[in-house]
């Protein structure tokens, strides 16, 4: 089975070529969090070097993963600020 080459482009300038004998999803990954402030599912391209690949199935499955990977990235982050604020504020002295 021939290898396929796949080209996910995310924002202008932030693209990544996987391949299906060995994609290398932590560069996708890299990618998305290069531009996780900048994100539309708008500006998601697929392509493909054949013809037989679902280029919209695909891309409706890299936009899905990357809308909930950045939701859990955002969710994180809203974390660790209350845990740093609360240690900044430091012990309760109501206690």
């Amino acid at each position: 089975m021939a290898s396929k080459t796949v080209r996910v482009t995310l924002a202008p300038n932030h693209s990544v070529t996987l391949t299906s004998d060995a994609p290398d999803i932590g560069n996708l990954v890299s990618e998305i969090v290069k531009i996780k402030d900048e994100f539309s599912s708008d500006l998601v391209q697929v392509s493909c070097d054949s013809e037989t690949f679902d280029e919209a199935g695909f891309k409706e499955i890299i936009v899905q993963a990357t809308e909930e990977f950045l939701k859990q990235i955002h969710l994180d982050e809203m974390a660790y600020s209350k845990a740093l604020t609360a240690l900044q504020a430091g012990p309760d002295s109501s206690a």
